[in-house]
């Protein structure tokens, strides 16, 4: 099974919140970061280096449909709203 990146987040707790609402539809997912686990596994906030929802290749026009009722996909080198407070 081949993953592709869904999104980036600025924390693992918000990928795994996205991920995790996709579990009623029996979707895999994974979070990946070169950050994640360097403050230890109890690290809350802000990651320093992006975080990605990654899903498989072969479900994601059907994530990007359930997920657009509340979030709308970013265009190429669009940045999310509030981006670098």
């Amino acid at each position: 099974m081949k993953f592709v990146e869904l999104a980036k987040f600025d924390s693992r707790l918000e990928a795994e919140a996205i991920g995790h609402a996709l579990d009623q539809y029996d979707i895999p997912f994974l979070v990946q970061s070169a950050g994640v686990g360097m403050f230890g596994m109890g690290m809350v906030g802000k990651s320093p280096v992006p975080v990605s929802l990654c899903v498989p290749d072969n479900r994601l026009d059907q994530v990007k449909e359930l997920l657009s009722c509340f979030a709308e996909p970013l265009g190429e080198g669009e940045e999310p709203p509030g981006g670098n407070d």
